[in-house]
């Protein structure tokens, strides 16, 4: 009888605890506040032919309304000047907005369009916004001694059937991330890596200053690379409005 409970309560846990998992990583990123640095973005064919970007960055942590971030490109020429806003919304499809300084004007991206390629790379409107907890189930697949490994199911519509994630559990964020496309099968890969540690508030935060994102039925690959990245500071929520990107 004892041994039955215990199965049971074991059982139980098992069965929440990627929900449990998600919510304390979530707690460990919070915090952080204002984000801003220079990124590149380097592009790389099927034959593996490259090509470089550079571009800033700005995040604002929003704890209640979801974070608001803004990527502004700045070389090559023919992409200058070409900016993303982003409000990821925690229970309702993120809005996102596109400045094309060619045609002076400022189109929104729909929800349906927010699985398509962002400016031609591996990474979708989709990816740049980033994930919210509340709009995934979650399943944990295994655990070791130093990683979860948890797959996510999208509740609403998305350009992915699942996602599965290693975490690692000293950095309290992933490491490796498969995404499989509306019929099941893998589409991509990123791989974080390149951590660095920032304190803010006595508190740390380990972020990827490199994410790797393969395209494994195309073989393109998109790299981000995170430079010169400020943690902590003061950013004013004004800025980041549609009507701000003009």
């Amino acid at each position: 009888m004892k041994f039955t409970l215990l199965l049971i309560i074991s059982l139980n846990a098992w069965a929440m605890s990627a929900r449990d998992i998600m919510e304390n990583m979530e707690n460990a990123n919070s915090g952080i506040g204002g984000v801003k640095g220079q990124m590149t973005m380097v592009l790389v064919d099927a034959q593996g032919n490259k090509v470089e970007r550079s571009l800033t960055t700005q995040t604002l942590e929003g704890k209640e309304e979801g974070d608001k971030s803004i990527l502004e490109f700045k070389t090559p020429l023919d992409v200058k000047g070409v900016k993303l806003l982003t409000w990821t919304i925690k229970d309702a499809p993120n809005k996102q907005w596109l400045y094309m300084p060619r045609f002076k004007r400022v189109k929104k991206i729909n929800s349906r369009n927010q699985s398509g390629s962002f400016m031609g790379s591996e990474f979708s409107y989709e990816d740049i916004a980033g994930r919210q907890i509340d709009k995934y189930t979650y399943k944990l697949i295994q655990e070791d001694e130093n990683t979860w490994t948890i797959e996510s199911t999208p509740k609403s519509k998305s350009g992915y059937s699942k996602l599965v994630s290693i975490f690692s559990k000293e950095k309290m964020n992933p490491t490796k991330t498969t995404y499989f496309d509306r019929r099941g099968n893998p589409l991509k890969v990123a791989i974080m890596k390149n951590f660095s540690i920032h304190k803010v508030g006595g508190k740390s935060f380990h972020l990827a200053d490199t994410i790797e994102m393969t395209n494994t039925q195309t073989k393109k690959e998109s790299i981000l690379k995170w430079e010169n990245r400020e943690v902590g500071v003061s950013l004013n929520k004004n800025d980041f409005k549609s009507t701000k990107l003009k």
